[in-house]
Protein backbone atom coordinates (compact mmCIF):
# COMPACT_ATOMS: atom_id res chain seq x y z
CA UNK A 1 0.00 0.00 0.00
CA UNK A 2 1.35 3.45 -1.16
CA UNK A 3 3.06 5.74 2.29
CA UNK A 4 1.22 8.56 1.85
CA UNK A 5 3.53 11.81 1.50
CA UNK A 6 2.75 13.13 4.78
CA UNK A 7 3.40 9.65 6.46
CA UNK A 8 6.41 10.95 8.91
CA UNK A 9 10.26 10.10 8.42
CA UNK A 10 10.82 8.83 11.58
CA UNK A 11 7.87 6.43 10.95
CA UNK A 12 9.18 5.67 7.41
CA UNK A 13 12.88 5.00 9.13
CA UNK A 14 10.92 2.18 12.03
CA UNK A 15 9.33 0.41 9.04
CA UNK A 16 12.82 0.26 7.24
CA UNK A 17 14.20 -0.94 10.44
CA UNK A 18 11.67 -3.58 10.90
CA UNK A 19 12.39 -4.94 7.51
CA UNK A 20 15.88 -5.26 8.34
CA UNK A 21 15.20 -7.24 11.82
CA UNK A 22 13.87 -9.74 9.33
CA UNK A 23 16.10 -9.63 6.60
CA UNK A 24 19.86 -10.04 8.66
CA UNK A 25 18.52 -12.95 10.65
CA UNK A 26 16.92 -14.64 7.56
CA UNK A 27 20.06 -14.44 5.24
CA UNK A 28 22.77 -15.33 7.98
CA UNK A 29 20.94 -18.58 8.77
CA UNK A 30 20.76 -19.33 4.92
CA UNK A 31 24.02 -18.48 4.77
CA UNK A 32 24.69 -20.87 7.79
CA UNK A 33 22.77 -23.61 5.68
CA UNK A 34 25.11 -23.67 3.01
CA UNK A 35 24.38 -21.43 0.04
CA UNK A 36 24.82 -22.44 -4.24
CA UNK A 37 25.79 -19.68 -5.68
CA UNK A 38 24.88 -18.75 -9.53
CA UNK A 39 25.82 -16.21 -11.56
CA UNK A 40 23.20 -13.60 -13.74
CA UNK A 41 23.77 -14.63 -17.47
CA UNK A 42 27.35 -14.76 -18.51
CA UNK A 43 29.17 -11.63 -16.07
CA UNK A 44 30.62 -13.40 -13.38
CA UNK A 45 30.94 -10.75 -11.57
CA UNK A 46 27.29 -10.76 -11.20
CA UNK A 47 26.29 -13.83 -8.60
CA UNK A 48 22.91 -14.91 -7.23
CA UNK A 49 22.08 -17.32 -4.58
CA UNK A 50 18.56 -18.58 -2.92
CA UNK A 51 19.47 -15.72 0.13
CA UNK A 52 19.48 -12.74 -3.04
CA UNK A 53 15.72 -14.34 -3.66
CA UNK A 54 14.52 -14.48 -0.11
CA UNK A 55 15.17 -11.30 0.56
CA UNK A 56 13.93 -9.63 -2.85
CA UNK A 57 10.63 -11.76 -1.51
CA UNK A 58 10.77 -10.04 1.66
CA UNK A 59 11.71 -6.71 0.46
CA UNK A 60 8.31 -6.92 -2.18
CA UNK A 61 6.28 -8.41 1.00
CA UNK A 62 6.66 -5.28 3.15
CA UNK A 63 7.02 -2.33 0.83
CA UNK A 64 4.46 -3.45 -2.14
CA UNK A 65 3.95 -1.63 -5.17
CA UNK A 66 6.35 0.86 -3.65
CA UNK A 67 9.67 -0.62 -4.39
CA UNK A 68 12.37 -0.62 -6.50
CA UNK A 69 14.60 -3.50 -5.95
CA UNK A 70 18.06 -5.26 -7.69
CA UNK A 71 16.26 -8.59 -8.68
CA UNK A 72 12.70 -6.98 -10.32
CA UNK A 73 14.40 -3.79 -11.44
CA UNK A 74 15.55 -4.71 -15.26
CA UNK A 75 11.66 -5.67 -15.76
CA UNK A 76 10.44 -1.68 -14.12
CA UNK A 77 12.41 -0.23 -16.48
CA UNK A 78 13.81 3.88 -15.92
CA UNK A 79 10.10 5.35 -17.16
CA UNK A 80 8.63 3.40 -14.55
CA UNK A 81 11.69 4.21 -11.72
CA UNK A 82 11.14 7.63 -12.64
CA UNK A 83 7.56 8.38 -12.09
CA UNK A 84 8.06 6.48 -9.18
CA UNK A 85 10.94 8.27 -7.68
CA UNK A 86 9.90 11.48 -8.29
CA UNK A 87 6.39 11.42 -6.91
CA UNK A 88 5.59 13.23 -3.42
CA UNK A 89 4.64 9.89 -2.01
CA UNK A 90 7.20 7.71 0.08
CA UNK A 91 9.42 4.80 -2.56
CA UNK A 92 11.54 2.58 -1.35
CA UNK A 93 14.95 1.42 -3.08
CA UNK A 94 16.30 -1.80 -1.67
CA UNK A 95 19.28 -4.08 -1.90
CA UNK A 96 18.38 -7.65 -1.00
CA UNK A 97 22.03 -8.68 -0.62
CA UNK A 98 24.83 -5.96 -1.31
CA UNK A 99 27.78 -7.93 -1.76
CA UNK A 100 26.84 -11.46 -2.69
CA UNK A 101 29.95 -12.82 -3.33
CA UNK A 102 31.64 -12.46 0.03
CA UNK A 103 28.45 -12.87 0.99
CA UNK A 104 28.38 -16.48 0.09
CA UNK A 105 32.42 -16.61 0.25
CA UNK A 106 32.01 -16.18 4.38
CA UNK A 107 33.55 -13.08 4.93
CA UNK A 108 31.96 -10.07 6.57
CA UNK A 109 31.87 -7.17 3.81
CA UNK A 110 28.05 -7.71 2.71
CA UNK A 111 24.59 -6.69 4.12
CA UNK A 112 20.66 -5.61 3.24
CA UNK A 113 19.74 -2.24 2.90
CA UNK A 114 16.71 -0.13 2.06
CA UNK A 115 16.29 3.56 1.32
CA UNK A 116 12.88 5.71 1.64
CA UNK A 117 12.82 8.28 -1.31
CA UNK A 118 10.23 10.99 -2.21
CA UNK A 119 10.06 14.38 -4.57
CA UNK A 120 12.94 12.62 -6.74
CA UNK A 121 16.12 11.73 -3.95
CA UNK A 122 16.57 9.59 -0.72
CA UNK A 123 15.64 10.89 2.11
CA UNK A 124 15.96 7.88 5.00
CA UNK A 125 17.75 4.74 4.84
CA UNK A 126 18.75 1.38 6.66
CA UNK A 127 21.73 -0.93 6.39
CA UNK A 128 22.73 -4.08 7.89
CA UNK A 129 25.72 -5.42 8.29
CA UNK A 130 25.26 -8.58 10.31
CA UNK A 131 28.78 -10.52 10.10
CA UNK A 132 30.78 -7.13 10.04
CA UNK A 133 32.47 -7.74 13.46
CA UNK A 134 34.42 -10.89 12.14
CA UNK A 135 36.97 -12.00 14.57
CA UNK A 136 40.22 -11.45 12.55
CA UNK A 137 42.05 -12.72 15.77
CA UNK A 138 42.80 -15.89 14.33
CA UNK A 139 42.22 -18.09 11.26
CA UNK A 140 38.77 -17.76 9.57
CA UNK A 141 35.49 -19.91 10.75
CA UNK A 142 31.96 -20.19 10.07
CA UNK A 143 29.94 -18.53 12.78
CA UNK A 144 26.76 -19.94 14.04
CA UNK A 145 23.86 -16.93 12.83
CA UNK A 146 23.04 -16.25 15.84
CA UNK A 147 25.90 -15.66 17.14
CA UNK A 148 27.38 -13.10 14.28
CA UNK A 149 28.18 -9.32 15.30
CA UNK A 150 27.27 -7.07 12.80
CA UNK A 151 26.49 -3.16 12.37
CA UNK A 152 23.57 -1.48 11.43
CA UNK A 153 23.19 2.19 10.17
CA UNK A 154 20.49 4.84 9.27
CA UNK A 155 19.91 8.11 8.46
CA UNK A 156 16.74 10.53 8.62
CA UNK A 157 16.14 13.76 9.02
CA UNK A 158 19.94 14.40 8.43
CA UNK A 159 20.70 12.59 11.62
CA UNK A 160 23.01 9.40 11.10
CA UNK A 161 22.38 6.43 13.79
CA UNK A 162 24.67 3.72 14.49
CA UNK A 163 23.74 0.31 17.01
CA UNK A 164 25.74 -3.16 17.24
CA UNK A 165 24.31 -6.22 15.78
CA UNK A 166 23.68 -10.04 17.10
CA UNK A 167 22.43 -12.63 15.24
CA UNK A 168 20.88 -9.89 12.70
CA UNK A 169 19.08 -8.25 15.00
CA UNK A 170 20.06 -4.71 17.15
CA UNK A 171 22.02 -5.91 20.34
CA UNK A 172 21.16 -2.22 21.51
CA UNK A 173 19.65 1.31 20.85
CA UNK A 174 20.11 3.63 17.96
CA UNK A 175 22.87 5.95 18.98
CA UNK A 176 23.59 9.02 17.32
CA UNK A 177 26.60 8.78 14.70
CA UNK A 178 28.88 12.08 14.41
CA UNK A 179 31.41 13.42 11.64
CA UNK A 180 34.74 11.54 11.94
CA UNK A 181 37.46 13.93 12.72
CA UNK A 182 40.37 11.13 11.80
CA UNK A 183 41.89 11.18 8.72
CA UNK A 184 43.60 7.64 7.04
CA UNK A 185 44.59 8.56 3.72
CA UNK A 186 42.45 6.14 1.80
CA UNK A 187 39.67 6.10 -0.62
CA UNK A 188 37.49 2.91 -1.18
CA UNK A 189 37.90 1.22 -3.87
CA UNK A 190 35.79 -1.21 -5.12
CA UNK A 191 36.12 -3.89 -7.79
CA UNK A 192 33.25 -1.89 -10.52
CA UNK A 193 35.66 1.52 -10.04
CA UNK A 194 38.62 -0.50 -10.93
CA UNK A 195 38.07 -2.22 -14.07
CA UNK A 196 37.48 1.59 -15.16
CA UNK A 197 39.66 4.14 -13.44
CA UNK A 198 43.57 4.11 -11.85
CA UNK A 199 44.52 5.39 -8.80
CA UNK A 200 47.70 6.89 -8.85
CA UNK A 201 48.72 6.61 -5.61
CA UNK A 202 51.72 8.70 -5.46
CA UNK A 203 49.08 11.92 -5.08
CA UNK A 204 48.45 10.68 -1.36
CA UNK A 205 45.75 8.02 -1.50
CA UNK A 206 45.50 4.61 -0.92
CA UNK A 207 42.55 1.91 -2.01
CA UNK A 208 41.11 0.00 0.23
CA UNK A 209 37.78 -2.11 -0.17
CA UNK A 210 36.39 -5.11 1.88
CA UNK A 211 33.29 -5.92 -0.28
CA UNK A 212 30.04 -4.46 -1.46
CA UNK A 213 28.96 -0.76 -1.70
CA UNK A 214 27.72 -1.23 1.69
CA UNK A 215 30.55 -2.28 3.14
CA UNK A 216 32.37 0.94 2.29
CA UNK A 217 30.13 2.92 3.02
CA UNK A 218 30.24 1.64 6.09
CA UNK A 219 34.21 1.98 6.08
CA UNK A 220 33.44 5.93 5.57
CA UNK A 221 31.11 6.22 8.05
CA UNK A 222 33.00 4.69 11.08
CA UNK A 223 35.91 7.12 9.83
CA UNK A 224 38.19 4.03 8.27
CA UNK A 225 37.81 5.57 4.64
CA UNK A 226 38.42 9.42 3.91
CA UNK A 227 36.22 9.41 0.45
CA UNK A 228 34.94 7.12 -1.83
CA UNK A 229 34.04 6.20 -5.20
CA UNK A 230 30.24 5.37 -7.24
CA UNK A 231 29.64 4.41 -10.36
CA UNK A 232 27.19 1.99 -8.88
CA UNK A 233 23.47 0.74 -9.78
CA UNK A 234 20.18 2.83 -8.38
CA UNK A 235 19.94 0.33 -5.65
CA UNK A 236 23.82 0.47 -4.37
CA UNK A 237 23.50 3.99 -3.93
CA UNK A 238 20.09 5.48 -2.81
CA UNK A 239 20.55 3.97 0.15
CA UNK A 240 23.81 5.36 1.14
CA UNK A 241 22.69 8.77 -0.08
CA UNK A 242 21.00 9.56 3.22
CA UNK A 243 23.85 8.26 5.42
CA UNK A 244 26.66 10.40 3.77
CA UNK A 245 24.67 13.27 3.42
CA UNK A 246 24.17 13.30 7.30
CA UNK A 247 27.79 12.68 7.73
CA UNK A 248 28.55 15.90 5.46
CA UNK A 249 29.56 14.23 2.13
CA UNK A 250 28.94 15.41 -1.15
CA UNK A 251 28.89 13.86 -4.77
CA UNK A 252 30.94 15.43 -7.20
CA UNK A 253 31.85 14.28 -10.93
CA UNK A 254 34.70 13.35 -11.92
CA UNK A 255 37.08 15.03 -13.64
CA UNK A 256 35.05 18.29 -13.87
CA UNK A 257 33.63 18.06 -9.78
CA UNK A 258 29.86 19.29 -11.15
CA UNK A 259 27.17 19.31 -9.07
CA UNK A 260 24.50 15.71 -9.45
CA UNK A 261 21.02 16.29 -10.98
CA UNK A 262 18.42 17.35 -9.11
CA UNK A 263 16.59 14.16 -9.54
CA UNK A 264 18.39 10.67 -8.42
CA UNK A 265 17.35 8.44 -11.72
CA UNK A 266 19.33 10.90 -14.02
CA UNK A 267 22.59 9.67 -12.10
CA UNK A 268 21.68 6.50 -13.84
CA UNK A 269 21.50 5.21 -17.82
CA UNK A 270 18.47 3.06 -19.44
CA UNK A 271 19.69 0.47 -17.47
CA UNK A 272 19.88 2.37 -14.25
CA UNK A 273 23.81 1.89 -13.78
CA UNK A 274 26.14 4.34 -13.76
CA UNK A 275 28.83 2.32 -14.70
CA UNK A 276 30.77 4.41 -17.41
CA UNK A 277 30.60 7.33 -15.20
CA UNK A 278 32.58 8.70 -11.69
CA UNK A 279 31.05 10.11 -8.80
CA UNK A 280 33.51 10.94 -5.89
CA UNK A 281 31.87 11.51 -2.23
CA UNK A 282 34.08 13.46 -0.55
CA UNK A 283 33.55 16.22 2.43
CA UNK A 284 34.14 19.25 0.25
CA UNK A 285 34.72 20.54 -2.98
CA UNK A 286 38.80 20.97 -1.88
CA UNK A 287 39.07 17.39 -0.99
CA UNK A 288 37.16 16.46 -3.88
CA UNK A 289 39.45 18.21 -6.14
CA UNK A 290 42.95 16.64 -4.68
CA UNK A 291 40.88 13.12 -5.19
CA UNK A 292 40.18 13.53 -8.90
CA UNK A 293 43.52 14.70 -9.76
CA UNK A 294 44.75 10.97 -8.31
CA UNK A 295 42.38 9.33 -10.69
CA UNK A 296 43.02 8.34 -14.11
CA UNK A 297 41.29 6.07 -17.10
CA UNK A 298 42.37 2.71 -16.77
CA UNK A 299 44.13 1.73 -20.37
CA UNK A 300 43.74 -1.58 -22.04
CA UNK A 301 45.21 -4.73 -20.60
CA UNK A 302 48.51 -5.66 -22.52
CA UNK A 303 48.66 -9.15 -22.87
CA UNK A 304 52.07 -10.96 -22.90
CA UNK A 305 53.19 -11.96 -26.89
CA UNK A 306 54.86 -15.36 -27.87
CA UNK A 307 58.02 -13.31 -27.31
CA UNK A 308 57.54 -12.58 -23.89
CA UNK A 309 56.21 -15.72 -23.31
CA UNK A 310 59.36 -17.40 -24.24
CA UNK A 311 61.29 -14.76 -21.89
CA UNK A 312 59.35 -15.64 -18.95
CA UNK A 313 59.19 -19.65 -19.66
Amino acid sequence: MTKAPDTPARDVLARMLAFAEEAAPLALALRARGLDMTNKGPDLGQALTEADLAVSRLLHDRFGPDLIEEETAEELGKPAARALLDRDAWTFVGDPIDGTRPFAGGLPGWGVMVAACRAGWPRACVLSLPAWNEDRTGPARTERAEAAQGLLLAACDGQAFWAPTRGGRRAGSLRPLEPSARRTGHVGWLAVAAQRFTLDYGRGWFPWGEGGAIADAALLATGRLDATLSNHRLWDLAPLLPLYEALGFRLYHWPDLADPPAALVDLFDAELSAHDDLWLVCRDRAQAADLAGAIRLAGPVRMPGPVAHAAQG
